[in-house]
């Protein structure tokens, strides 16, 4: 059956701080890049492709219009500017918008079939909480906020005439996903050496940890020189003892997105899996610290176990 054509219009406000009309060419476009994007893959979730067209621009500020063609949604089922909306503003409101979008789907799909409905609110959330949307739209914000002239964005629908939700500058913040990363400490790493770094320069080596082959940078500067001079032999086999820092970052999804590995302290050298660990002073120091940590209690324990 073929679907019938609508158009709706979205408006998007850009309140400037000096009462101006024009905003950086090269931030505008870039901003609005991410902002098509997003569209585009709401049409993608959507099941549909979606005609963009842009509209001359309006006083006050800033002002575009989007012309946004689709055919009459049979799924989510509500104006797609509630649905761009929803992504672009998380105002007060949200919670209301996704009720409206799930009744207005559901009555225009009219189950009556509990195991259904729910089956079809859950693949609303999806859709409404899509990843890469708000990837794009992080990125719209992130370009925004760089820039100080906007002090304030407005969406609005045009064809309904709803009322304009505004993001404000200090909110902007709220959209822009941010990598989180982490430390790990491993000081009794092993690492078996497949390609050392014979000379100067920020190259990495290469080993095996925990059977895995990683690449990292030497930290150890003293260890990394005398390797240089050719103190240290390396063969099939060899390991070196050291502590190793393990740095994880993850996306803004909590998805691994990278490690990378860096040896802060070389303990000693092993020739051979089986041979005999050749202990460096600061190996030593290590060994001698964690005996008398074992056999010589502190104060504070003694203090405890009198107590």
């Amino acid at each position: 059956m073929k679907k019938d054509n609508v158009k709706e219009k979205l408006e998007i406000h850009y309140y400037l701080t000096d009462g101006s009309h024009s905003m950086n060419a090269f931030v505008r476009n870039k901003a609005e890049k991410d902002l098509l994007d997003s569209l585009r893959k709401i049409g993608e979730l959507l099941d549909n492709e979606l005609d963009i067209e842009t509209e001359t621009y309006q006083e006050g500020g800033l002002v575009e219009w989007l012309a946004i063609g689709v055919p009459v949604l049979h799924y989510l089922s509500p104006s797609i500017n509630n649905i761009i909306t929803h992504y672009f503003t998380k105002n007060a409101d949200l919670e209301e918008l996704d009720k409206k979008i799930k009744e207005e789907t559901l009555t225009n799909l009219q189950l009556d079939n509990i195991s259904k409905i729910k089956d079809i609110e859950r693949d609303i959330d999806n859709k409404l909480d899509n990843k890469l949307v708000q990837k794009y739209v992080s990125n719209f914000y992130k370009r925004i906020n760089d820039y100080k002239k906007v002090e304030k964005i407005g969406f609005k629908d045009i064809e309904n005439n709803s009322e304009e939700l505004i993001v404000y500058r200090q909110y902007f913040k709220n959209f822009i996903l941010e990598d989180n990363v982490t430390l790990e400490e491993d000081d009794d790493a092993m690492i078996e050496i497949i390609s050392p770094v014979l000379k100067e320069g920020k190259y990495n080596w290469r080993g095996k940890y925990k059977g895995d082959k990683v690449d990292f940078s030497m930290g150890d500067t003293k260890f990394k020189q005398e390797v240089i001079e050719g103190k240290h032999t390396f063969l099939n086999g060899s390991l070196i003892s050291c502590h190793l820092q393990i740095k994880t970052t993850f996306d803004e999804f909590g998805d691994e997105k990278r490690k990378s590995y860096s040896v802060q302290k070389v303990y000693g050298t092993q020739e051979l899996e089986l041979g005999e660990l050749k202990l460096r002073e600061s190996g030593k120091k290590k060994k001698q610290d964690k005996w008398f940590n074992e056999h010589c209690p502190s104060l504070f324990d003694e203090k405890s176990n009198n107590e």
